[in-house]
């Protein structure tokens, strides 16, 4: 089982989000994605496109949460993105999703 740290001191943006678990995404073999919607599908198959359970992602932690909760509330084009990246990252029983 894998361990996914996402550091929001790394990023003030949906695009740095991506960026900044684009690693957990090649170690599962997971399509790349800049979409929430594929990021959705991602998330429900534990971050892993193999046959390889050893690659599950069983816990997603995100540092300095509240930073990109400010950061990622609103974007540019008036989009409300924290929320349903909370969702989607939250949505799966088989992965716990820890805030700090």
């Amino acid at each position: 089982m894998r361990i996914i740290e996402i550091n929001g001191n790394n990023f003030n943006s949906l695009h740095g989000f991506f960026d900044e678990i684009e690693i957990s995404l090649r170690d599962g073999k997971c399509p790349r994605t800049r979409t929430i919607a594929s990021l959705r599908k991602i998330v429900s198959s534990c971050f892993n496109y193999t046959d390889r359970k050893s690659l599950n992602v069983s816990v997603i932690i995100w540092r300095n949460f509240i930073k990109s909760k400010i950061d990622l509330t609103k974007t540019k084009s008036g989009a409300v993105t924290m929320p349903a990246l909370e969702k989607i990252l939250s949505a799966n029983p088989r992965i716990k999703f820890i805030k700090q």
